[in-house]
């Protein structure tokens, strides 16, 4: 039992690094204040930002799925990854998104999750939004593109 959790500790680590690295490597530079659509300061211009986004969200348990992530100019969206939705509000806070969660269904607990987003663009012009966050069933990650 001890050797499986190292063992599944350890790969979430690897796989973690490895997507910080990968991300680093092809993401750019953060595009925090250097457009008026991007996160200049503590203002979003959320209509920007709205539309649908996709990639890999890292499950509390160390699985990963590909999501969609779906973003109103209002702030509201909705995650969905296979069986798993969630939806709620993203804000404006510190120069990045705070994501609070309002409902979640399928698959996972749908304990109330709260996570946090930075946006940064590829060198191609791809929008990113890189994230983590904490629900009561543990750690979630996520890397998203703007589609």
């Amino acid at each position: 039992m001890v050797i499986a959790k190292r063992y599944t500790w350890t790969s979430l680590l690897i796989v973690l690094f490895t997507l910080s690295a990968l991300g680093c490597a092809s993401s750019g530079s953060p595009k925090a204040g250097s457009e008026p659509s991007a996160l200049p300061g503590d203002r979003v211009d959320m209509s920007a930002l709205a539309g649908r986004w996709i990639g890999d969200i890292i499950f509390p348990n160390g699985t990963s799925s590909v999501a969609t992530w779906e973003l109103t100019p209002a702030g509201d969206y909705t995650t969905q990854a296979g069986a798993f939705t969630a939806t709620g509000k993203a804000t404006v806070k510190d120069g990045h998104l705070l994501l609070t969660n309002t409902s979640t269904t399928g698959g996972m607990t749908t304990a109330p999750r709260t996570g946090m987003a930075w946006l940064s663009q590829r060198s191609d012009g791809t929008l990113v939004l890189t994230g983590n966050g904490h629900s009561d069933s543990g750690p979630f990650n996520f890397v998203i593109t703007k589609h």
